[in-house]
């Protein structure tokens, strides 16, 4: 199954709190990517890990900003992640990790 966070993204929330500032703009998408890379990079681990403690938190941190940048099924998909399904549903996370990257090149 497709990945749909590259048709849900919507970048209007924060592209509208930078209006022509192109500088700042640019900074602030670095600055995102950055985050979500390193939040994959950390539920990837604690997910093999079985380190439920740290996939709640990395979750709860960047859950709010994915919804800001439209990425619903994937900050939906995290919610649903717990100790008993966090390794069977990772697979399906992943694509839309890569969608939200895509997105984000696309800008």
């Amino acid at each position: 199954m497709p990945a749909t966070t590259a048709t849900e993204f919507d970048a209007t929330f924060f592209r509208g709190l930078f209006g022509t500032d192109e500088a700042s703009w640019t900074e602030f998408i670095g600055v995102s990517v950055n985050s979500f890379t390193e939040s994959r990079e950390q539920m990837a681990r604690a997910i093999s890990e079985g380190d439920m403690d740290t996939v709640s938190k990395v979750r709860h941190a960047i859950g709010p900003s994915l919804t800001q940048w439209g990425a619903v099924t994937l900050e939906g998909t995290l919610r649903r992640l717990d100790a008993s399904n966090m390794g069977d549903l990772w697979p399906s996370i992943e694509p839309e990790f890569d969608a939200l990257f895509t997105a984000f090149e696309a800008l």
